[in-house]
């Protein structure tokens, strides 16, 4: 009987063509009996582990179990999600997660979901205070980024390499933005007294005038086949400087994957096909920068870290589990309530007082929110054979860059995380921009 109903509520959830006023009450009366609400709560209250404030810098025994959990052998590549990209308090677990991995000498990368040539800039800050730290956080182009808690966490890192043999360095993974890679090809094309310096300041030139489109990743076929035109002389170029080589090579290549990301033929215009495309490539990068003797840590929203497809369309996480298998961890980021900081039309402006929505009970954070534990971690693992698939709940909250009408989508957070840390209230990041 749960698994039917189970079938039926997924086939209303994942049809909007039938999901009306009425089949939402239908949900809603089916969820309250389909769940057993005490049975999953006890569950979590049992299996999970208390950790301090916002994970804070004790070494308690929660502590203690959860990096045991977490500095497994068999971990290659251990991600840490966040529900939204405007939570201060995802900023502050991450920063303490990495200053608590950092003691697995093995871990010297942390990758960000962020463009490869910007976070460069970033090292160069990190290892030897090479220009601006906020000047480089707003080369990003992602105002997700440009907050105080990211500076900190950049900071805590700088404090963890002056007790480190081997330093931990960023990587970005990302390719949403070409201007970083281009500027650096044309540095080193001055630098050579080679031609295409003047073709890369006219795509320079032609991108800024198609910000809106760069942005929305719309670009017009006639644009787009305009822009890979003037493109052909840098892609071909090469130095034939020596090890400058291998970096022209580098940028020249993330700047392909950009192209390939904005191709209005690969994708059609399609969001989840491009969606798909950005995260298979971003899978890609990540697994370029494992070593036989070296883990990383990356760092990217929930909704691509998953190890199983989103709503969207299949996920770095998807793709990284499939290559590595049990070799990749996650670690999902939750809340309950709050607010959050994103652009908020109405406002016309960056806030941070979106208000997070309520969970309803056909919702996980529904039931994380009855744990009497401000902030505990669990292992997935313990908890998915003591509840069925058809004893969960059918969806779980997904924020994305903006302010979206429905928070809540379809998953099963169960499956798609090696470990979560909720923590049931949470407030908006400082950005650069609130004003």
């Amino acid at each position: 009987m749960l698994l039917f109903m189970s079938t039926i509520i997924k086939r209303l959830i994942t049809n909007p063509s039938i999901l009306s006023f009425s089949a939402s009450i239908i949900i809603t009366l089916l969820i309250s009996s389909w769940v057993p609400e005490r049975k999953f709560v006890d569950i979590l209250e049992k299996n999970s582990i208390s950790i301090p404030g916002v994970l804070g810098t004790g070494s308690g025994e929660g502590l203690s179990k959860m990096r045991y959990a977490l500095t497994s052998p068999d971990s290659k590549v251990i991600a840490i999600g966040e529900q939204s990209h405007g939570t201060s308090e995802f900023f502050k677990v991450r920063t303490e997660l990495i200053k608590l991995l950092s003691s697995d000498k093995k871990i010297k990368k942390i990758g960000l979901e962020a463009p490869l040539a910007e976070v460069e800039d970033l090292n160069l800050y990190l290892l030897e205070d090479k220009g601006d730290l906020k000047s480089i956080l707003k080369s990003f182009r992602l105002y997700s980024y440009e907050c105080d808690e990211f500076s900190d966490l950049v900071s805590e890192v700088k404090k963890l390499n002056k007790d480190r043999k081997t330093k931990i360095t960023f990587f970005g993974f990302d390719m949403q933005s070409p201007f970083r890679s281009l500027e650096k090809i044309m540095d080193l094309a001055k630098e050579s007294n080679s031609f295409p310096a003047d073709a890369i300041r006219k795509l320079l030139h032609t991108y800024s005038l198609l910000d809106q489109q760069l942005y929305s990743h719309n670009f017009s076929k006639e644009d787009f086949d305009s822009l890979k035109y003037i493109s052909q002389p840098i892609l071909s170029y090469s130095t034939n400087l020596g090890m400058d080589e291998k970096s022209v090579s580098m940028y020249q290549d993330n700047y392909r994957q950009f192209l390939l990301l904005n191709d209005p033929s690969e994708s059609n215009q399609d969001v989840n096909k491009m969606s798909e495309i950005r995260d298979s490539l971003m899978a890609l990068n990540v697994i370029s920068h494992l070593s036989d003797n070296s883990k990383i840590v990356i760092l990217a929203h929930n909704g691509h870290v998953q190890k199983s497809p989103n709503v969207y369309s299949k996920t770095m996480g998807y793709f990284l589990s499939k290559s590595l298998n049990n070799h990749y961890k996650v670690i999902g980021l939750t809340t309950s309530t709050g607010t959050y900081t994103a652009f908020n039309p109405s406002r016309g402006k960056i806030v941070n007082d979106n208000p997070i929505a309520i969970p309803n009970k056909d919702t996980f954070e529904y039931y994380f929110s009855l744990v009497k534990k401000p902030v505990f971690f669990i292992e997935t693992a313990k908890i998915r054979p003591l509840m069925r698939e058809g004893e969960r709940p059918p969806k779980y909250r997904l924020l994305p860059y903006g302010l979206v009408s429905d928070e809540f989508v379809v998953g099963d957070a169960l499956e798609d995380f090696d470990y979560i840390i909720h923590i049931n209230k949470t407030s908006g990041n400082k950005s650069f921009y609130l004003n």
